[in-house]
């Protein structure tokens, strides 16, 4: 009875977490709030559909390499500074073609937009 009991609290547990996604993000959310982003980004920053267009493939080619380097096993190990330590030839990279995609001023102001309007991460929960 006891052994019943506990398969189907077992069960019930593990059915519950795949429903809501086994704690993973929601991937369409997460696209969404990429677009709606983008597209505050070119209001704000007044870009044309060119640079809009490569600043959307440069920004989504680089997090892709970023994921990759969060997901590797070898790297779950590495503390966050070097994880980041890791990234940083990334981040440079993506610069320097946003930089050459947007020109130097256009990119100046998409830093600091960047800056104002980064999505707050939820840390210490």
């Amino acid at each position: 009875m006891i052994a019943c009991a506990t398969l189907v609290i077992a069960l019930f547990t593990v059915t519950s977490t795949f429903a809501q996604g086994g704690g993973r993000m929601d991937t369409a959310a997460m696209r969404q709030r990429q677009e709606a982003m983008l597209a505050k980004m070119k209001t704000d920053l007044n870009l044309n559909q060119t640079q809009s267009d490569s600043v959307k493939a440069i920004t989504t080619e680089f997090s892709a390499k970023r994921r990759d380097i969060f997901m590797d096993p070898a790297n779950q190990g590495l503390s966050r500074e070097d994880r980041m330590a890791k990234m940083q030839p990334l981040t440079e990279a993506m610069n320097a073609r946003l930089q050459a995609a947007l020109g130097a001023d256009l990119f100046k102001k998409y830093q600091d937009w960047m800056q104002a309007n980064r999505p707050q991460r939820g840390g210490g929960r």
